[in-house]
């Protein structure tokens, strides 16, 4: 019986890290396609300033690129930091099944 819940309880392991894995990799993929679309934007906001610079009167639409620009930064800054606080409240969360398990596992093999 002992054998039985050890190979279970070891399997459950096994399969839980697994599954932390692939949530990982999905988290560093997801900060992967936001550091592409900042470039994508980025390169936006370049050609926008040549296009400025090309005016005679440029301070209007230089401006109004600056907005642009600082709205956009704080935009992706704000999704990166949501996907970085969410990556930590899923660490912590295995962190806890894990401590809870082990929790469990003494109080089977040493009941007071």
């Amino acid at each position: 019986m002992r054998l039985i819940l050890c190979l279970f309880s070891m399997f459950m392991c096994l399969n839980l890290g697994a599954y932390a894995n692939s949530v990982e990799k999905q988290f560093l993929e997801e900060l992967k396609e936001l550091k592409k679309e900042r470039g994508e934007f980025l390169n936006e906001i370049s050609l926008r300033e040549s296009e400025c610079l090309a005016k005679f009167f440029s301070g209007k639409c230089l401006e109004n690129l600056d907005v642009d620009y600082e709205i956009g930064m704080r935009d992706f800054e704000l999704r990166r930091q949501n996907i970085l606080l969410e990556r930590r409240e899923f660490r912590a969360d295995i962190r806890e099944k894990k401590r809870l398990r082990r929790k469990e596992k003494l109080e089977k093999t040493n009941p007071r």
